[in-house]
């Protein structure tokens, strides 16, 4: 397992948590979002900016957005593959939401070229060339 490659992931949800925006310095400029099977009308977008433009309306239907891993099902020395629960209160209301998806990370160099969301784990599974 790469704990380099987890690390640089986990610094990608702590930038989510405290300022809604993932270190720009950890994305490769060729940086693809695949956000596909959550939200079509999205599907994928190329490039750090559009990726976290995608995301932000998300992030901000809550008034205490937070992400956290909650398991790491595989690392090799590219891919990350992580359980993640992320939600908040719903902004405007004491509704609280918590949501569980599974993400895909490509990295090379050290730098995330890919991200993929899934709520099925055997979908992000295969996603990475892998089954259980």
């Amino acid at each position: 397992m790469s704990e380099k490659n987890v690390e640089t992931v986990r610094r990608v949800y702590e930038g989510v948590n405290a300022r809604l925006e993932a270190p720009r310095e950890l994305f490769d400029p060729d940086y693809e979002f695949d956000n596909t099977e959550l939200w079509p009308d999205i599907g994928k977008v190329l490039g750090f900016k559009a990726a976290n433009e995608a995301m932000r309306g998300y992030w901000e239907t809550f008034d205490a957005y937070h992400v956290e891993i909650d398991e790491v099902i595989y690392a090799d020395e590219g891919r990350v593959v992580d359980v993640v629960r992320d939600g908040g209160r719903m902004r405007g209301t004491d509704a609280e939401v918590s949501n569980r998806f599974f993400h895909v990370w490509t990295l090379r160099d050290g730098r995330i070229v890919r991200l993929s969301i899934h709520t099925d784990r055997n979908r992000a599974l295969e996603a990475a060339g892998l089954s259980e």
